[in-house]
Formats: C-alpha cells, structure tokens, sequence
C-alpha cells in the first residue's frame, strides 16, 4: 500500500468488487461529472477476470482511509495515447462525507509520485468538465498546469461537456520535488 498522512492507496482486490459494482453502477455515487452511464455487474467481473483491473492499458487503485480502512473512492491511471508514454489520471472520492477534507488531493498527489517514480513516462494529463471546479483545484494543487478547453469532449446527462485539460510534466514534478531534472 502506498501511504499517505490519512489515506492509502492499494490495488483491488476480489473482496472490493461489491464496492466497485455500487460505485460503477450508481450514477449518483460519481456525482454530476462523473456521467450517468452505469457499467453493468458482468463486466465488472470480466474485466476482474481478465486483469484484476491492473494493468499497462489501466490501473485502478482504491484510496482507503488509514483510520478504518474503508475504501472511499479511487484513482486510475491509464494510456494518454498509443503513441506516447503519456498517462492520463483521474480519482473519484466516492464517500461524499469525506469529500472537502483534502483527500482527494492527497490520493493524487500520492499517484503522481508512483507513477512519476515508477513509469517511464515524462507527461501526465488529466481532464474534467469546465463545471467541476473542485477536481480541477484538485489537479492545481498536485502541480497541474491548465492547457486548454477540449470541446465537447465527454458526454454526461445526455450532452457533450466541455472539460478543462491539465497536464504535468516530469521536469516540473521533479522541480516540486526539489530534485534535478
């Protein structure tokens, strides 16, 4: 497990399906920009069968709260394009009572750190709608610079949103860090 001061992050594991399946199947646990699309329980499994959700193409960990235990939400990280090396990231904190708290930022700070210490990759990016003004604080405060507005890009409650586009690259993760390039 990969500590934090109050949260984890850990890989999955077969006793956290039930947890996935509510979380992918109930629209209202991703909030209003996680869209509305339910993922059914089946391919939950298949894709638990097929790779244990851990991956090169994806990687899901699960943030628990080191107090409990209890998982309260996730981040992933899977390829920004086949051509690159580049990751994409993103975290859902699920438990809306824990949301405001600095978790969230704490969870991706945390999987900054493990990927830009573990992969070959010099680029991270992450996106989200033009309305979710928390979860792009969240990407500031980890480093994120904002590039841009990617038109009509996800496709939530029916429309296309627009989504601000961040990124991170490995030179100015290693400037935070106070280390050289």
């Amino acid at each position: 497990m990969l500590r934090g001061q109050r949260i984890g992050l850990r890989h999955m594991t077969e006793d956290d399906l039930p947890w996935l399946k509510r979380m992918l199947g109930d629209p209202q646990v991703r909030g209003p920009f996680g869209g509305s699309r339910m993922t059914p329980p089946h391919q939950i499994d298949r894709r638990w069968q097929e790779h244990g959700f851990a991956g090169e193409d994806l990687e899901r960990l699960l943030i628990c709260h080191l107090l409990d235990g209890s998982v309260i939400g996730e981040v992933v990280h899977f390829s920004a394009a086949r051509y690159t090396t580049a990751r994409e990231i993103g975290w859902t904190l699920a438990d809306v009572s824990m949301r405001g708290q600095g978790l969230t930022t704490e969870a991706a700070g945390l999987l900054v750190d493990y990927l830009f210490e573990n992969w070959p990759v010099n680029r991270l990016s992450c996106g989200m709608s033009v309305h979710n003004h928390a979860s792009r604080r969240v990407a500031e405060k980890c480093g994120f610079e904002h590039e841009g507005i990617q038109r009509g890009v996800v496709f939530v409650a029916g429309e296309y949103v627009d989504c601000h586009a961040l990124s991170l690259l490995r030179s100015d993760w290693l400037a935070m860090k106070g280390r050289a390039a």
